[in-house]
């Protein structure tokens, strides 16, 4: 079978991918609403469980209510400590309690002859207040008696932890003490049969300054529920008649409705919630009455998936051809998708401002004892929302309940993308089959094409090569073969010189020595005198040691090669060795400094230490050859991973980096750039030597030139012994 007719016989199995993924989103979708059910009633479960060892948040008549008009609310901040009310206010900055103005009433601040604000907390079971009032007039500031006159004062209505509404005039009393008086319906002084009704529960002190003065008021935490509004009457002479002003924290102080919220959460609370809230959901904490004492939400709309044209795959930028298609491709299927599928849409419905306590089946099951969860679909499309509530029980009472909101948006939008997405791509594929086929399989022919006729033309008749095999960048398996021939058409190519050279480099280091021993010989023959013969007679033994030498050295591979195979390995602190070496290099080569740089000491390895002190004498004589005059050699011994790293450093020429892989190969040298003379041959063994001695440790050897510099580092790496 073609190549080509197995390609359309697995492209036909794509056309079942489409039906599968419907199969499987909306199969994958159930399971996730399942999974998201649990996971909500284990958020619930987990706040519960994280509170009940607080049952003081039950108990303190703290209400919370939802209002969405934040400008209006009251804050009553947790304080450290007990204030002293003693009208003194400067205790209060060491309470962290911010300033919050008294600003509703007539005109504005400018035209207003006196201003107010306030501070306000909590402290075991005790709310106190701090108000500072700047007046200049001093006018009924103390009356003698109380009366329905107006006077200064302080104006407070509540609606307490019951639900009730209540009326209060604060007033100074006995020369800075603050007296409460209760108020009727209509505003005025309550009377009963011993005279007008105190208000017992609230007391405070005011303290008279320079330019106003200062007030600090205690209740009962009771007597505030989820409304609360303060407010200061300042009465004004103005020839002779007295000019009531007042200015309140709130819109009104006749009715509940348009008194101040109070937020009072619990920080334990909050924190604990804020931590377990996820986006699309939110978390609220209610006592045995189902009023509000704590509420997280991190509402976050997920507009990733919308039924809206110009969302989704739309957003992606059209950086190249196949976004751009999937993108037309997806305005088809989603109007498709549309018609049955339902992306998650769902939006939390806003609760009435003001609202301070929830009831709906969950939580009247949680108060009960029972743990609950359900699923709420929305009648008209978008998706719907999972809820969940949990008892929060203190010694085996049920003394409020958790209870948990997610949407499932996520859930409805995975499955919306799931799908959009894989029919798209399906399509993309289909349609761009026939044009990948012809690009990929032409290319590909193409390519072997070329590589088989350079592989033809890399060899003459003889099989001698006279070309290259470029290498191909791709990393594909041609890709991998043109590279492997082409390191392989230069192996030949080097293997096939390093033959031609080998005689021409023989006879060029032989030639040399042979004629000064033939030479001096011949000169010996025609001496006159015993000096001269004893001149040229040292003249031929230098030139049969020179020949001595080049033998060994050509022998000396061949030898260290046979001779590693029997050697025994121990283990070997390189800090050490280098030590002792470079102490005797110090003496053999004086031109030059040494530098030796440590980064761990000891550093083991397993070997043979002659083979390492012949490595290290090759690549100490190599550096020594190449090295400018009186520059210094560094070596250094470092850990690198697993690894000992040595480095040897010299000034001097740079090694071409076309050469620097060859320059380990036997019988290469290049002496051209050399700067040290020498009378002995070089066969290129030396670093030859240095690459058998790693490769038997079971390292590797590289060179590199010194960046923006002139000078070369070789490199040894050998597997470091822990």
């Amino acid at each position: 079978m073609r190549l080509k007719t197995k390609f359309i016989l697995v492209l036909s199995i794509l056309f079942l991918v489409p039906l599968l993924s419907v199969y499987y989103a909306q199969a994958l979708m159930e399971k996730m609403l399942e999974a998201q059910e649990e996971s909500v009633l284990a958020t619930a479960r987990a706040v519960s469980t994280a509170i009940s060892d607080r049952p003081i948040i039950f108990t303190s008549n703290v209400v919370t209510p939802f209002a969405l008009d934040a400008g209006r609310h009251i804050e009553i901040s947790q304080l450290p400590g007990k204030p002293e009310v003693d009208g003194k206010i400067d205790d209060w900055q060491d309470l962290m309690v911010p300033w919050s103005p008294i600003q509703y009433g007539f005109g504005g601040n400018a035209d207003r002859s006196f201003s107010a604000r306030y501070r306000i907390g909590s402290f075991d079971q005790v709310i106190y207040i701090a108000i500072e009032v700047e007046d200049q007039s001093d006018w009924k500031r103390f009356p003698d008696q109380v009366t329905n006159e107006p006077v200064d004062q302080v104006l407070l209505s509540t609606v307490d932890v019951d639900g009730q509404f209540h009326q209060f005039q604060i007033k100074p009393h006995n020369n800075g003490q603050l007296v409460t008086y209760v108020l009727d319906e209509n505003g005025k002084l309550l009377r009963d049969g011993s005279g007008y009704v105190r208000q017992r529960d609230i007391s405070g002190e005011v303290r008279v300054r320079p330019g106003g003065y200062d007030l600090e008021i205690r209740m009962y935490r009771s007597k505030v529920g989820p409304s609360l509004g303060l407010g200061v009457m300042n009465v004004t002479a103005i020839s002779g008649q007295p000019t009531v002003a007042v200015i309140r924290s709130c819109e009104s102080l006749r009715g509940p409705e348009l008194l101040g919220s109070v937020f009072a959460q619990s920080p334990e609370v909050k924190n604990v919630i804020k931590q377990l809230a996820r986006s699309d959901s939110r978390i609220w904490v209610v006592d045995a009455r189902s009023q509000i004492i704590a509420h997280a939400e991190n509402l976050k709309l997920n507009t990733n998936f919308v039924e809206a044209p110009d969302a989704s795959l739309d957003d992606q930028s059209d950086d190249n051809l196949i976004d751009a298609f999937v993108s037309v491709i997806a305005r088809v299927v989603r109007p498709i998708l549309n018609l049955w599928i339902e992306p998650g849409t769902y939006i939390f419905e806003d609760l009435p401002e003001g609202t301070w306590q929830l009831n709906n089946p969950e939580i009247a099951m949680a108060l009960d004892g029972h743990e609950e969860a359900r699923k709420f679909r929305n009648p008209s499309g978008g998706g719907g929302v999972i809820s969940a509530a949990h008892p929060v029980w203190v010694d085996k009472k049920v003394v409020g309940a958790v209870f948990v909101e997610e949407t499932t948006n996520k859930v409805l939008a995975m499955r919306y993308q799931n799908l959009e997405l894989s029919i798209a791509f399906i399509l993309v594929i289909l349609v761009g089959y026939a044009v990948l086929q012809f690009a990929v399989l032409g290319n590909a022919v193409k390519r072997l094409g070329n590589l088989a006729r350079q592989t033809e033309n890399a060899f003459d008749e003889e099989g001698k090569v006279i070309g290259r095999i470029e290498p191909q960048e791709s990393r594909d398996e041609i890709g991998m073969l043109s590279r492997s021939l082409s390191r392989i058409s230069i192996r030949l190519k080097n293997y096939t010189q390093y033959l031609e050279n080998l005689s021409r480099r023989l006879s060029h280091e032989l030639n040399t020595p042979i004629a000064v021993v033939r030479s001096s010989l011949e000169l010996l023959s025609n001496a006159s005198s015993p000096e001269q013969r004893e001149v040229y007679l040292q003249r031929a033994e230098g030139g049969i040691r020179r020949l001595n030498k080049l033998v060994k050295r050509m022998s000396e591979a061949s030898d260290l090669e046979a001779s590693l195979t029997s050697e025994e390995l121990e283990e070997i602190d390189l800090c050490e060795l280098v030590t002792v070496s470079v102490e005797e290099y110090r003496g053999a080569y004086e031109s030059h400094p040494f530098k030796v740089v440590f980064a761990e000491s000891p550093l083991r390895v397993q070997g043979s230490p002659d083979a390492f002190r012949q490595m290290l004498d090759k690549l100490i004589e190599n550096a020594n050859e190449f090295s400018n005059p009186s520059s210094s050699i560094d070596i250094a011994l470092s850990l690198i991973g697993a690894d000992v790293l040595l480095q040897v450093t010299n000034q001097g020429p740079t090694i071409p980096v076309e050469n620097q892989f060859q320059i380990f190969e036997s019988m290469v040298s290049d002496r051209r750039q050399t700067s040290q003379s020498s009378d002995e041959g070089h066969l290129g063994l030396g670093l030859y030597i240095v690459r058998l001695v790693a490769q038997f440790h079971g390292g590797k050897v590289s060179v590199r030139n010194r960046p923006g510099q002139d000078g070369v580092t070789f490199e040894v790496t050998i597997p470091h012994q822990s």
